[in-house]
């Protein structure tokens, strides 16, 4: 059999490379392995995050999105011609972007809010880079903070960092929760933070304005910023979030038919509670402090299954209608194997979630934790929620929510 030869002209070897690479790619192209870095373009900020591409022998590899200790993986992305789509559940938001081997470009979209972000991502590179070849400030743990310190809507925040040379990580607790993990690092006199959760890309800039002292701002989404100041203080710490609402023993009831409203008239049958401790959570499935305490009551109720406890979660959701807010409390049910009551509430609104609840016009947070006695007074009100970012104010919480249902039981 006669072998055939095949001979590509110097001048016309681009063009045959062209060719061949466009065959390649058609019959489908792959996310180079190992660590990437990209940026969310707010108008004001770029926000950079990181995000590993692991293979696992199919066409779609995993991704396993970096902050700090913290790593969130997507199974579940997909990939059509030069498109991957990545869900970033258990939120309504999603990544879609064309494609190469090393490099990304698209869009962050988040469907909830109809609002989108341009989006890019290159193979390797770092979170940050340094501009100063010698750093010296520290910002380690704890730091006082005050946000918005000249304004009206002024709060207070701790921020809670460790320092390893010029690598940093931390949170920070304020008293709608916590800011969940971040990751950056000391340039010189400054700091650069960020973190991207899925539905959040957050950073935080800081510069050191004394031997103790910070200033800077925190970057929350597109054209939404706040400044802050810091000073160290190893004693600073917030109000607890079971002391903010203060509750007069057997004086109130929870309104269920507003607990449910979303759902329809007679979602919520309470004589399935009576004589029992039950727990609310007032959350929104937008809301990624309100995803680490759903993690929390689905691990604790699989764990200490107890015909004498009960939960009901009650959503408020944002870009609402009925049928979008039922849609995603079955999605979200789904996706965090909830084994308790589920109802929507109604539209995203910390008045209108308060409605439910006689002795107060308006919720501190999403999440708020309701806790009910078994006669159905209502007992206790958890504000906010310091999650696992949060080290020992997560474990402080733990110790103390078994203890007061503990005590409701012995009751």
């Amino acid at each position: 059999m006669k072998k055939h030869s095949f001979y590509i002209p110097a001048m016309k070897l681009p063009i045959a490379i062209f060719l061949i690479l466009s065959l390649l790619y058609a019959e489908g192209q792959i996310l180079k392995s190992g660590r990437w870095t990209g940026e969310i373009s707010y108008v004001k900020h770029n926000v950079p995050f990181q995000f590993e591409v692991i293979p696992t022998g199919e066409e779609v590899p995993e991704i396993v999105f970096i902050n700090g200790r913290e790593r969130r993986s997507v199974k579940n992305a997909t990939i059509k011609e030069d498109s991957i789509f990545i869900p970033l559940d258990p939120f309504d938001v999603i990544i879609r972007a064309k494609f190469g081997a090393m490099s990304l470009t698209g869009e962050y979209f988040k469907n909830y809010r109809n609002a989108s972000m341009p989006l890019r991502a290159n193979f390797g590179g770092v979170r940050f880079a340094k501009k100063s070849t010698r750093s010296t400030a520290q910002i380690e743990e704890k730091w006082k903070m005050t946000f918005s310190p000249d304004s009206p809507s002024m709060s207070n925040g701790v921020g809670l960092f460790k320092q390893v040379g010029d690598l940093v990580t931390g949170t920070v607790i304020s008293e709608t929760s916590d800011y969940r993990y971040f990751e950056g690092i000391i340039d010189g006199d400054s700091m650069k933070l960020s973190s991207f959760d899925g539905a959040h890309a957050f950073m935080i800039l800081g510069k050191k304005t004394g031997a103790k002292k910070w200033e800077g701002e925190i970057v929350f989404d597109n054209n939404y910023a706040e400044t802050w100041i810091a000073e160290y203080d190893p004693k600073a710490e917030l109000v607890d979030p079971f002391e903010i609402v203060k509750i007069e023993e057997g004086t109130h009831k929870p309104y269920y038919d507003l607990l449910g409203a979303g759902s329809g008239k007679n979602s919520i049958d309470p004589s399935k509670y009576e004589g029992k401790v039950l727990l609310v959570q007032l959350f929104g499935t937008w809301c990624p402090n309100s995803h680490d305490q759903t993690k929390y009551l689905v691990n604790w109720y699989n764990k200490n299954s107890d015909e004498r406890v009960a939960i009901l979660a009650s959503s408020y959701e944002a870009n609402y209608s009925q049928e979008y807010g039922l849609q995603r409390l079955e999605q979200y049910r789904e996706a965090n194997n909830i084994p308790y009551d589920l109802v929507l509430g109604g539209r995203l609104s910390k008045t209108g979630a308060a409605m439910s609840l006689p002795f107060t016009d308006r919720i501190k947070a999403f999440p708020t934790l309701v806790i009910i006695d078994k006669k159905g007074y209502v007992r206790y009100v958890h504000s906010y929620f310091n999650g696992p970012a949060t080290g020992k104010y997560y474990d402080a919480f733990d110790e103390r929510f078994n203890q007061i249902v503990d005590e409701l039981l012995a009751e």
